[in-house]
């Protein structure tokens, strides 16, 4: 499952890389894929062999986090680093940790908190 969930975060990020050199005048540039990197992996780190993620409220406000972190890089480049494929491609990264952590979840659990 590990390597799904790194699989997830490469191609989500490489379609953001692909964007800023295919656009003239990108909305955002590589350091900004990069910091998204960061956020990304330090969510993965905290949550892979953590032991509270038993607790499904413990990882819930662990991913309450990571998007309301990913909201703020989102709205310094208003709101284009995320756009509908990469929401998807977040979910479905969340969703993968969620199953890893032994919560199966079909529902959205980001609604609530994000606005991307």
């Amino acid at each position: 499952m590990k390597a799904k969930i790194e699989e997830k975060k490469k191609y989500l990020l490489h379609w953001m890389y692909d964007f800023i050199e295919d656009d003239d005048e990108p909305a955002y540039l590589k350091e900004d894929v990069d910091e998204c990197n960061e956020i990304l992996t330090a969510f993965l780190n905290e949550v892979g062999n953590n032991p509270s993620r038993s607790s499904f409220s413990w990882l819930s406000a662990q991913v309450e986090g990571l998007v309301k972190q990913l909201n703020d890089l989102n709205a310094k480049h208003e709101q284009q680093l995320i756009e509908t494929d990469q929401r998807d491609d977040l979910c479905s990264l969340i969703r993968l940790v969620l199953e890893d952590a032994g919560h199966p979840h079909d529902v959205d659990i980001t609604e609530e908190w994000r606005e991307w």
